[in-house]
């Protein structure tokens, strides 16, 4: 507002300069005096543009395969040397890329001081990144949530955060210490750098439990943009996806409703295709190529950053019995890995669960066992895994599933 103020009273005086002169030259009697050289105001200068955000980067060659492992860390159960057991089981699998948070509200807990100066304690990221990189695993970061001080619920970090230039500072900085050239590889020499590329910004913004009080989509692509570019700002060939989705179909034609200049600013959606069975994945990830097609951006790439089910309770939707899990676990990988509608990862959920409460179903998405003895699952997977691979080096031809969409 101050600025707008300020190029109206230049123009106004630049139009008095001018008045001025032509009353003078107009004005008759006497002999008339040569007027002086008329005295023009400074040009005014626009206010810069801001500055253009970067593109989407080009889509990424292959699908890769990967595992969340979220609850090894997030649990806070598992010795080291134990996470490091179950990181080696999974490496032999063939995987190279796990997703799993990184907490702000652990990095962060108290808000900034009366200057806004950030003080992050990466003592929890830390132990996530040293531990992948340790079995050359790369994280695929889930940037998430919102922090005690910043929720626009209070008590709820499952809220939004008020303001999304606080959860932008978060997202550079850890950037700048996990991304290429971040701080903690140059701190930590005995490790090979295997930085973080791919952030995810925040988990299924559409359902309520993890956008309280309910899905809001102009204010996630508020957030997401915030993130995108103070990621960038610290690399810019890193690539900032939309947070996975439980609904893909239905929400993404809501977020570009409420953000169509975000089009040409993404570099993925993740998505969450749930189903019954592995044919059941297939359509919703159809159905999300088709939406991304309808909004106008045909070729941004999909991230399926969760896909499972579970062996309890019997009542879950997610239900499968153990030998049919198997199936769709396999199926379902080793066909995404090929189909024609973009799919840059598959990132199976989830690694180990407790196995303890049968009414949960939180528990019983383990792929693997949690004392780690292999399951149909696991093993089913470590063929999928096997099956992708060889399809990827043999250049098998795609399965035409989403064909023009």
């Amino acid at each position: 507002m101050r600025r707008r103020v300020l190029v109206a009273a230049a123009a106004l005086l630049a139009a008095g300069a001018l008045v001025a002169v032509l009353v003078a030259v107009l004005s008759g009697g006497g002999e008339r005096e040569q007027p002086s050289a008329p005295t023009t105001a400074p040009p005014t200068t626009a206010p810069p543009s801001p500055p253009a955000p970067p593109p989407p980067l080009p889509a990424p060659q292959g699908t890769q395969i990967g595992m969340n492992v979220n609850r090894l860390f997030n649990d806070r159960t598992d010795s080291p040397q134990r996470i490091d057991e179950l990181l080696t089981t999974l490496r032999a699998s063939g995987v190279t890329l796990a997703r799993s948070d990184v907490l702000w509200e652990i990095a962060e807990p108290e808000a900034p001081g009366p200057e806004g100066v950030h003080h992050y304690d990466w003592s929890f990221a830390d132990g996530v990144a040293g531990a992948l990189a340790r079995h050359g695993i790369q994280w695929l970061a889930l940037v998430d949530y919102a922090t005690p001080w910043s929720a626009s619920v209070p008590g709820n970090t499952h809220s939004p955060p008020r303001d999304p230039a606080d959860f932008g500072a978060f997202a550079r900085a850890f950037a700048e210490r996990y991304g290429r050239g971040g701080a903690f590889w140059a701190e930590h020499p005995d490790l090979e750098a295997t930085p973080v590329t791919t952030y995810e910004i925040w988990n299924e913004p559409d359902l309520s439990i993890f956008w309280a009080p309910g899905p809001d989509p102009g204010r996630y692509m508020d957030l997401y943009v915030a993130a995108r570019d103070a990621i960038k700002a610290a690399d810019p060939q890193a690539r900032v996806i939309i947070g996975g989705l439980s609904n893909a179909p239905g929400f993404i034609p809501q977020l570009f409703a409420a953000r169509p200049d975000v089009r040409g600013q993404l570099d993925g959606v993740a998505i969450h295709p749930y189903a019954r069975t592995a044919l059941g994945v297939l359509d919703v990830v159809r159905r999300s190529r088709r939406a991304l097609v309808a909004a106008g951006v045909p070729d941004t790439p999909i991230y399926v950053t969760e896909l499972g089910w579970v062996t309890h309770p019997r009542t879950s939707l997610k239900y499968a019995p153990p030998g049919q899990r198997a199936r769709d676990i396999h199926d379902s990988v080793a066909s995404l890995a090929r189909v024609d509608c973009g799919v840059a990862a598959v990132v199976v959920y989830t690694w180990v669960t407790p196995e303890k409460d049968p009414a949960d179903e939180e528990d019983w998405f383990g792929v693997l066992h949690p004392d780690g003895r292999p399951s149909a699952a696991s093993r089913a997977f470590d063929s999928a895994v096997g099956t992708a691979q060889s399809a990827e080096g043999g250049r098998a031809g795609p399965i035409r599933l989403c064909g023009s969409a």
